[in-house]
């Protein structure tokens, strides 16, 4: 069977897990099940609810928002940067923390949303998805489910504070992308979505930060089910913000069991005096540290002067190295990630 790259119109981070599926002229005897999908919430927030399964550990920042926390007798320093860096994904993700900080109580944000209606089995056709999916490995035959290739849009509403007037742009969730695709040779499954925010109104002072979302993550195929919450082995989530800069989550849950998250274009967090426009922090869960690194000013690529050759700026936070942190403390340990 031949195999094409399925996500070169996605942004480059997609691309770092989403591999290849299947050729759509190779003959697949598995059908694109794809189709618009329109419902409406009560509520886009989530939060765990006494008797029934906890939510949030499923949310995409559960684990390293709290492995943030600085190890008992670390700098106050420390303390400081965590408590910034929390700030701001409570702003881009919709997070609620708890009292003492250390956590959230509940995330309001279109990816984990998102999630949560896929693993909770709310939409049949999302179950149709996965369903191929399985079968797909089972049958050893590559598939895909594709929502752009059927000109399908999801879309979600919040109802419960509209009073029967038109949503907000903050209450209409669209979705342009999501896509399951199968790689039998590799034994995975990818999937991807993308979330696009509707333009605000000309009077709205406060318009939501995040203008677009993409999730991307790799899943081991013999394991993947068709329902509940499926736990991915590499995942990737980008978002590009209206004031305050993009965001980028890499995490791996297997292997090295790690995460960093970079800051760029940023803004107003202040690390050491200054106040960095790149940030970028890698927490290693099973070693229990956070390092973080720090730049102003500098591109992430330098070119040559004479052949115009460009190569990565060792000055930049996302290509500094250890020994060259701003920051750098023990952490607490995260069990689940240990």
């Amino acid at each position: 069977m031949r195999h094409s790259c399925i996500f070169a119109t996605v942004p480059l981070l997609a691309l770092f897990l989403a591999g290849c599926g299947p050729d759509s002229s190779s003959g697949s005897n598995f059908l694109n099940p794809a189709e618009s999908v329109s419902l409406s919430f009560e509520s886009f927030e989530l939060r765990n609810v006494e008797g029934l399964p906890d939510v949030l550990p499923q949310t995409i920042f559960h684990d390293f928002y709290r492995g943030l926390e600085p190890a008992e007798g670390e700098s106050d320093e420390s303390a400081d940067v965590a408590a910034q860096l929390r700030g701001r994904l409570d702003l881009l993700m919709g997070l609620t923390p708890t009292d003492d900080g250390t956590s959230y109580k509940s995330a309001r944000n279109p990816l984990d949303f998102l999630h949560n209606v896929i693993a909770s089995n709310q939409v049949d056709n999302f179950d149709q998805g996965r369903r191929l999916m399985r079968d797909s490995i089972t049958a050893d035959e590559g598939a895909r489910y594709n929502t752009p290739d059927k000109n399908a849009l999801i879309r979600f509403t919040e109802i419960g504070n509209s009073n029967g007037e038109e949503p907000a742009p903050d209450e209409l969730w669209v979705y342009t992308l999501l896509d399951w695709t199968s790689n039998p040779q590799l034994n995975k499954i990818f999937r991807a979505a993308q979330f696009i925010a509707r333009d605000p109104e000309e009077d709205d002072s406060n318009p939501p930060e995040v203008r677009s979302a993409l999730w991307s993550g790799r899943f081991h195929g013999p394991d993947f089910s068709v329902s509940g919450y499926n736990q991915p082995e590499f995942a990737a989530t980008s978002l590009t913000g209206r004031e305050f800069g993009n965001a980028e989550l890499r995490q791996e849950f297997i292997g090295n069991k790690s995460d960093t998250l970079s800051l760029t274009k940023t803004s107003g967090i202040t690390i050491n005096g200054e106040t960095p426009d790149c940030i970028r922090v890698d927490i290693d869960y099973e070693e229990a540290n956070v390092r973080v690194f720090t730049s102003t000013g500098e591109s992430p690529n330098t070119e040559d002067s004479e052949t115009g050759a460009s190569s990565p700026n060792p000055a930049h936070c996302g290509n500094q190295q250890n020994g060259e942190e701003a920051v750098v403390y023990e952490s607490v340990a995260i069990e689940q990630r240990q």
